[in-house]
């Protein structure tokens, strides 16, 4: 190189600012989530209007789902749990309720996409509360339905795991993991209450 010779500056972008994990996720399942807004019965009840049988149908098939993702994601079934209790409320004996069909789910891959498949069931769990107080001032009667799942988690589980999202998926390769497990896993929920 010549000592007149100019190095000419490479043009580079400015590096995208990082995504909070949380926003990632929200972001990549915000289309699968807005879908199950407009499912009929999940609709009527957020609304408040679902009516008793349809209410046992929804925890139904939401049970067959949870029995089956909850021990997939080593948690430890409490609200599987809190589904029979409240199916028992509804009239469903032990039997009925271990007679339920099942969702069959491939296994959820460790780590990352544990992660991602996990914000979808906490996150849920917040959506329920919000459909808990619907029933509660529901129209059809809806106030005496039991919500124990609806109301099942605690709020800290969901803060905890919110503040840790960052530090668990540092970086957009761990946060694209989680996503697409995330979007996975809210697709199978879907596909399932739509059978």
């Amino acid at each position: 190189m010549e000592a007149n010779d100019v190095l000419e500056p490479l043009p580079c972008e400015a590096p995208k600012a990082l995504l909070s994990a949380r926003a990632a996720l929200r972001a990549a399942t915000h289309d699968v989530h807005e879908r199950l807004h407009h499912h009929p019965a999940l609709s009527r009840l957020a609304a408040g209007t679902i009516e008793v049988d349809e209410y046992r149908y929804v925890l139904a098939r939401s049970y067959g789902f949870y029995a089956v993702v909850e021990p997939i994601l080593g948690l430890a079934g409490h609200l599987t749990s809190l589904l029979v209790l409240d199916l028992a409320d509804l009239g469903m004996d032990a039997a009925a309720v271990a007679a339920l069909p099942r969702c069959a789910l491939p296994p959820v891959a460790c780590g990352h996409a544990a992660i991602g498949a996990t914000y979808v069931l906490l996150g849920a769990s917040l959506g329920g509360k919000v459909m808990a107080r619907a029933l509660a001032g529901g129209a059809c009667g809806t106030s005496a339905l039991p919500v124990r799942f609806l109301t099942g988690t605690d709020a800290g589980d969901w803060t905890n795991f919110a503040r840790a999202l960052d530090a668990n998926l540092p970086d957009t390769a761990a946060r694209a993991r989680a996503a697409m497990a995330a979007v996975s896993m809210f697709g199978a929920y879907e596909n399932w209450m739509a059978a």
